[in-house]
């Protein structure tokens, strides 16, 4: 075998060896478990719980920006003349604060002002104890137990009519409160006693459907009270826990229509001397002032036990809230600023200070 045929095979063994040997080093390990990989932490952003303050603050926007806001630039450090204070005087009376409260609240505030000047901030706390020490007197004394379900009283029915005139969101309040009192564990019957308005009645029972209360409603046209009478009848029977009753809404300057409702009222006691439980006044706030004069009709022919006070986002008039409440001793239940069921929560005057005035 000549020299050259040797070195070429030499040449091939040491190439074989070389392959093999490379084939055993490792050029990588391949993970034999999950838990083997590298971890990678990858954090999601956390979102935040929108409470119902968060979408009082947002509804009450245009009440704070448009009036409360320009009362705070009023207190620019200098000490206030009789033209500020006249300033005052006319937002406050834009924001349907009642005239004998902007009375008081002058007159404090002039007594404040003669202890030093006040800036914008110090007008805020005393512009919240003010309006709090308005309301809180009568806040204080509601039964927070009739507005929130309590599982021990379960099947004792508990009879909640709701009146308004027709465009204050009546019905469909009616349906946020039923929603809120099903998520709460409550069984619910609700009464369509509006049977002149066919729309009413279907949109009632779209928010019944939903929410999975139970609806009593009658052909159109049907006394009233019989489908009052009917729904309470059906509730104790069910025992349910609520029996909500819707009612006709007509301008409350027509005398038959508080008849009616007086009736409504009465033919109840038939069936439970106490019912109805409450006798809540829907307000829309955007009617202001005259909101006050509604809830005088409205509460001289039933007795009303409190509030609702609906469209706060879309008015600048939320300080109707506090004439009402002081002058007819009337508390505020709940408070509504949008249209789905979360929009509708029980009045708390902090909450709604805060909102109306920012923190």
């Amino acid at each position: 075998m000549d020299m050259t045929l040797l070195i070429i095979l030499a040449l091939i063994l040491g190439a074989i060896v070389a392959y093999f040997l490379l084939r055993k080093k490792p050029i990588g390990r391949t993970p034999s478990r999950l838990s083997d990989s590298p971890i990678v932490s990858v954090s999601a952003p956390i979102k935040k719980e929108v409470t119902f303050s968060d979408r009082l603050k947002l509804g009450l926007t245009r009440s704070r920006q448009e009036v409360w806001g320009k009362l705070g630039q009023l207190f620019n450090g200098q000490a206030l003349n009789e033209e500020a204070f006249d300033s005052i005087e006319e937002l406050l009376y834009s924001a349907d604060i009642g005239t004998s409260t902007v009375g008081e609240l002058i007159s404090e505030l002039k007594k404040k002002t003669k202890e030093g000047v006040i800036n914008s901030d110090e007008f805020k706390k005393f512009l919240f104890s003010f309006l709090k020490n308005k309301m809180a007197p009568i806040q204080d004394h509601i039964d927070q137990n009739l507005y929130q379900y309590d599982p021990q009283k379960k099947g004792e029915t508990k009879v909640i009519m709701v009146v308004g005139v027709n465009g204050a969101g009546k019905t469909t309040t009616i349906g946020k409160l039923a929603t809120k009192l099903r998520l709460q564990g409550a069984s619910v019957m609700v009464g369509a006693c509006d049977t002149f308005r066919a729309a009413a009645v279907d949109q009632l029972q779209v928010w019944c459907d939903r929410s999975g209360a139970t609806m009593i409603r009658a052909k159109e046209g049907a006394n009233p009270s019989g489908v009052g009478y009917d729904a309470l009848q059906a509730a104790i029977n069910q025992k349910a826990d609520y029996c909500i009753l819707d009612t006709a809404g007509r301008l409350h300057t027509k005398e038959n229509l508080m008849d009616e409702l007086q009736k409504s009222k009465n033919v109840l006691k038939k069936l439970d001397p106490n019912a109805p439980h409450q006798i809540l006044l829907v307000i829309d706030a955007i009617t202001g002032q005259n909101a006050l004069r509604q809830a005088e009709e409205f509460h001289k022919t039933l007795g009303l036990t409190g509030l609702i006070f609906t469209k706060c986002d879309g008015s600048s008039k939320a300080g109707s809230a506090v004439t009402i409440v002081e002058q007819l001793k009337l508390p505020i239940a709940y408070i509504g600023v949008g249209e789905t069921a979360e929009d509708l929560d029980i009045f708390n005057i902090d909450d709604y200070l805060h909102a109306l005035l920012g923190n």
